[in-house]
């Protein structure tokens, strides 16, 4: 390290790495476009549900837990984001932590200069596959439970019969307040379990050591991974209010309409949001490594 990068802030230094390795290392892109294939397959499938034959093995479960109106032209439509988030959450558990640790494991090669291998890359991931799964399964269910106790418990306050809650209403908590609450308590959540994949990959720590130390570094590195985990994520908030906003999108356009920002989700979800904060926090931890 040259003197003059002592004096780069972290975050920089990280963010001027990854753009420099996602330019000069393209492979770094393929454990996300995969993902994103992936994700797509599942779109398309989901888009195509109440449609024959798929309708005979997706048709009962949309009818039990939605109803027979979700099932058919243009209401298919309004269900098509929440279903579309459900199948991400599957994938991301299920594929996404394989396919992110196989992320972690490219970066670090190309940290120390070596030649990129994408098999050997995909076996390191593989062989922690349990730990990364579990890692992902935590996350993604403790931000779960915490949104769902979050939107539960302003439900029934106002259900109890209070109009105003600090002097707002039922419109603006459900509305724009429940939509900044989720984004921070992703953002918290997301920052907390960050350290957690490359501490298995990379320092081939056990899971609930890796996940203790990775609340222990997101203490020490507060701010700059707040900053890496979340610039990249406030891409997610117009889009959140136009899925919010679908039922009034759905009737000034067209109902298609909500297809194609579900595929614009996608794309800056899996192939922008997702290769940024992988691999800008694992530089950070590389580049902070010997300091903490």
């Amino acid at each position: 390290m040259s003197p003059q990068d002592t004096h780069i802030p972290p975050t920089k230094k990280a963010y001027n790495t990854t753009v420099k390795s996602l330019k000069n290392n393209p492979a770094l892109f393929i454990p996300f476009i995969i993902f994103a294939i992936l994700e797509f397959i599942s779109l398309i499938i989901i888009y195509l549900a109440p449609r024959m034959p798929l309708r005979l093995i997706f048709g009962p479960a949309i009818r039990t837990f939605w109803g027979e109106r979700f099932l058919h032209y243009p209401l298919n439509f309004l269900l098509l984001p929440k279903l579309t988030s459900l199948a991400r959450m599957g994938l991301t558990i299920l594929l996404g932590s394989l396919l992110t640790g196989m992320a972690v494991a490219i970066t670090l090669d190309i940290y120390h200069k070596k030649q990129i291998k994408l098999g050997t890359a995909f076996k390191t991931a593989l062989k922690k596959y349990i730990y990364l799964f579990s890692v992902v399964f935590l996350f993604t269910l403790l931000f779960y439970l915490l949104v769902k106790i979050f939107t539960i418990g302003l439900i029934k306050y106002f259900i109890a019969g209070h109009r105003r809650l600090l002097f707002l209403g039922i419109g603006i908590w459900l509305g724009p307040i429940l939509i900044i609450i989720n984004f921070l308590l992703a953002l918290f959540v997301q920052s907390a379990f960050i350290y957690a994949i490359p501490l298995i990959i990379i320092e081939k720590e056990k899971l609930i050591k890796a996940i203790i130390k990775s609340f222990a570094l997101f203490k020490k590195l507060f701010v700059p991974t707040l900053i890496l985990v979340g610039l990249p994520m406030l891409l997610y908030i117009p889009i959140i209010i136009l899925q919010y906003k679908s039922a009034i999108l759905m009737s000034r356009l067209f109902p298609e309409a909500i297809l194609l920002v579900s595929i614009l989700v996608l794309v800056i979800s899996s192939l922008v949001i997702d290769p940024i904060v992988t691999i800008s926090t694992t530089f950070l931890y590389l580049l902070n490594k010997e300091k903490i």
